[in-house]
């Protein structure tokens, strides 16, 4: 018997991963490509990015299987037996692979993030009755409507106000609840915009905010070692060097710690699931102001001037890198939405709350590591 989990080397599932292993003794059966590095060499890699100790990758390598697989074939690309031999020997499937971007079209991130889906809970059909199948979704889940209904028809200006990304995540949900209908335990969890304030290296899976500390870093390690005063330290009578990001200076970003969303999630997978689908928004209480962030930035280098406008005329390097990952996050209202979610404090009344992401997290979580200066 064993847990299958899918994205186990993102930022997300490397973390699951290891809080799986932690608090359960079942073996793991992680599944995912082979890459330029084969998929257990990469499972291990993302277990000590996200801090598992030598010991703790032994004890890992022990009861993790890697097995590669293309989430967009049928069958997962495994042969009919494996195919079957696998689902019935599943105790749970975890699925947290996804195609993220906030800029990349419907088309092209459907086969990942909703033909995978319709893949796995046909692995899952095999799996005995009770076997719970736990998909991670998102947070900001598209609200509009679905792709070719007269509701988008009507209203096209709707439609396009979501991403492709908040689309096809929503189409994955209606795939989760056409496969349990009612007959089978399914959860759909829903985490906001993930961060740590822990290190991240660079060779580790990332997440926005350290996306835009690594970019700040890059302005920083392109000034002369001899000028990087000029923006480790704000000094009278010289201008700031700015940093333009595509977005809305009153937007309110949700953003939570992923240590909370991992224990939140290991600790709903032991609840009992009654067949059917059951939601769970994982998010903070507190939304974030995007102008904290601009004055986390502040704090960290008071030589940058980090400007949020809808429009970004002739970029510089260091916009043209920043934007495209980040565009879209802070250009719209990302609060969380709960509608038709159970709440967690119901669900878990024991559960401890998350850290505040106050200055000091979001300076940590940016992770940018300012280089020494001479």
């Amino acid at each position: 018997m064993t847990v299958v989990l899918t994205g186990a080397t993102g930022f997300l599932g490397s973390r699951l991963l290891r809080g799986l292993l932690a608090t359960g003794t079942a073996p793991v059966t992680v599944l995912g490509r082979d890459g330029r590095r084969p998929l257990a060499e990469r499972v291990t890699g993302a277990l000590r990015d996200c801090g598992a100790g030598e010991d703790e990758l032994l004890r890992a390598r022990r009861r993790v299987t890697a097995v590669p697989v293309d989430l967009t074939r049928p069958r997962l690309g495994l042969t009919p037996d494996a195919h079957r031999w696998l689902g019935e020997r599943a105790t749970s499937i975890w699925h947290c692979a996804a195609a993220l971007s906030l800029v990349d079209t419907e088309a092209t991130l459907t086969p990942v993030n909703v033909t995978g889906t319709c893949r796995l809970t046909e692995l899952a059909d095999h799996a005995p009755a009770e076997v719970p199948f736990l998909h991670i979704s998102t947070a900001y889940v598209s609200d509009g409507p679905a792709p070719d209904s007269r509701e988008r028809r009507a209203a096209p200006a709707l439609a396009d106000a979501f991403t492709g990304y908040q689309r096809t995540k929503r189409r994955a949900e209606e795939v989760v609840r056409a496969w349990a209908d009612g007959r089978r335990p399914a959860l759909v969890l829903r985490p906001s915009v993930l961060a740590t304030d822990g290190p991240l290296p660079d060779t580790a899976a990332q997440q926005p905010l350290s996306t835009l500390g690594a970019g700040l870093r890059t302005v920083i390690e392109q000034v002369p070692p001899s000028l990087r005063g000029l923006l480790l330290g704000r000094r009278a009578g010289l201008p700031r060097l700015r940093v333009r990001l595509l977005g809305d200076p009153a937007a309110r970003v949700n953003i939570v710690p992923v240590e909370y969303v991992v224990d939140a999630m290991l600790r709903l997978a032991a609840l009992p699931h009654p067949p059917g689908v059951t939601t769970y928004p994982l998010v903070h209480p507190a939304e974030t102001p995007a102008r904290s962030l601009v004055a986390a930035v502040a704090e960290l280098l008071p030589g940058v001037e980090l400007i949020l406008q809808p429009v970004v005329d002739r970029p510089n390097f260091v916009e043209r890198q920043i934007n495209p990952v980040l565009a879209n996050l802070l250009r719209h209202d990302w609060r969380s939405r709960a509608d038709g979610c159970v709440p967690l404090r119901h669900a878990l009344p024991g559960l401890p709350s998350p850290a505040p992401v106050d200055g000091a997290y979001l300076r940590a979580a940016m992770n940018v590591r300012l280089p020494v200066s001479p």
